[in-house]
C-alpha cells in the first residue's frame, strides 16, 4: 500500500507542456582554451545507435539538449537510440534534417543531457585550431581548419564552404562536433565523404559549417514538443536496497514546467520516479516508451518515491 504525502498537495497526473524555445545565443566570447576546456568535449558527445548497432557520433547542443549528427547513418534506423556520456541510453527521434548537407537533429524521448556546446554564430578561419572526438572513450583529436571545399550533395545541389580538416578524421568520427579552440563553440560537424561526388576532394570526411548547423537548429526551434520539465538520472537496478528494481532520480526541475507545477523535487536527494502510467520505469528508455505518442496537454501519472513515502 502506497501512502500519499499530504504536504505535497500533489496532483494525480502531470500535464505535459510544450518545451520552451531555446535561448538565442549572443556573440561568442573569446576565451583562452585550456586543456580543461577541451576535456569537456567527450562530455557533450554521444553515441548514436540503431538498437545495439553503433551508427555515428553526435554532439549535444547547449540549452535545448538536442543532438546534431550525420543523416546518412541514421536515415534507415528502426530503433534509434542515443548513449549519453555516463552510459545512459534513451530512445531518440529525428526532429529536423538538412537533406542537402546530410545533417540530422535528434532529441531524446525521455530526458535531456545536462551539458552541451554552444553553436558558433560566426565562422572559423583557415588554420584555426579545433578538436573532435574520433571514437567513444578515446582521446580528443586536435587539428586545424585546413581549407574550404565545394562538392555536390543530395539532389545534385552544389554545396560550398565545407571545411576540410587536418588531419582528416577517421570514419568513426562521423557525427562528432568540431570544437573551436578560440571561442569554445561548435563550429562544424563531421559527416561522411561523398564517394559519388565529381568535385575533387569530396571523397574524404569533411565538416559542415556552423552556418548550416545554426539554420537547422533554428528551423526546429519553433516546433513545440511534449515536455516534463525534468532532468533525470538513472538508478541502475540493484544499485540501492531501496530501489532494487531501479528508477529515475530527478536531478533538477525546470522553473514553470509541468514537474514544478506538480510539486516534484530535484537534487542529490530528489524524488525518484519508479513507474509511469502503472508501468515500471527502470531507465530513460522505459519512460520514453511510455511517453511515445503523447501530445502536449495530455496528463501522465507518475509514481514517485520521496523519503519513505511513495505516491502518485
Amino acid at each position: 500500500m502506497y501512502r500519499p504525502v499530504a504536504i505535497l498537495a500533489a496532483v494525480s497526473a502531470l500535464a505535459l507542456a510544450a518545451a520552451p524555445a531555446p535561448a538565442q545565443d549572443g556573440p561568442p566570447e573569446l576565451v583562452t582554451t585550456t586543456p580543461a576546456a577541451r576535456a569537456r568535449l567527450p562530455r557533450v558527445t554521444v553515441n548514436v545507435l540503431d538498437g545495439r548497432e553503433p551508427l555515428a557520433r553526435g554532439v549535444v547542443l547547449q540549452d535545448t539538449g538536442r543532438i546534431l549528427t550525420a543523416l546518412a547513418p541514421v536515415r534507415e534506423a528502426r530503433d534509434l537510440r542515443v548513449v549519453y556520456p555516463d552510459g545512459r541510453i534513451d530512445r531518440a527521434r529525428v526532429v529536423a534534417t538538412d537533406l542537402a548537407w546530410g545533417v540530422a537533429l535528434l532529441e531524446g524521448t525521455a530526458g535531456r543531457w545536462v551539458e552541451g556546446l554552444r553553436l558558433s554564430d560566426r565562422d572559423g578561419r583557415v588554420r584555426d585550431e579545433v578538436s573532435w572526438v574520433p571514437i567513444a572513450g578515446s582521446r580528443v583529436s586536435s587539428g586545424l581548419l585546413r581549407r574550404r571545399r565545394s562538392f555536390v550533395g543530395a539532389n545534385a545541389t552544389l554545396l560550398r564552404d565545407a571545411w576540410e580538416l587536418d588531419p582528416i578524421p577517421a570514419n568513426s568520427a562521423v557525427g562528432s562536433g568540431v570544437f573551436h579552440h578560440a571561442t569554445a563553440t561548435l563550429v562544424g560537424l563531421i559527416v561522411p565523404p561523398d564517394r559519388e561526388s565529381e568535385i575533387t576532394g569530396a571523397d574524404v570526411a569533411f565538416a559542415v559549417p556552423a552556418t548550416v548547423l545554426r539554420a537547422l537548429a533554428n528551423s526546429a526551434a519553433a516546433a513545440s514538443r511534449p515536455w516534463l520539465g525534468l532532468v533525470m538520472v538513472e538508478i541502475p537496478p540493484g544499485a540501492s536496497v531501496r530501489f532494487a528494481t531501479g528508477g529515475l532520480r530527478i536531478s533538477s526541475v525546470a522553473a514553470n514546467g509541468p514537474g514544478a507545477a506538480a510539486g516534484l523535487r530535484g537534487g542529490p536527494n530528489g524524488d525518484v520516479i519508479v513507474a509511469a502510467e502503472n508501468r515500471a520505469v527502470r531507465s530513460l528508455a522505459d519512460l520514453g516508451d511510455i511517453l511515445e505518442g503523447r501530445q502536449i496537454g495530455q496528463e501522465v501519472t507518475l509514481r514517485v518515491t520521496r523519503g519513505g513515502a511513495t505516491f502518485d
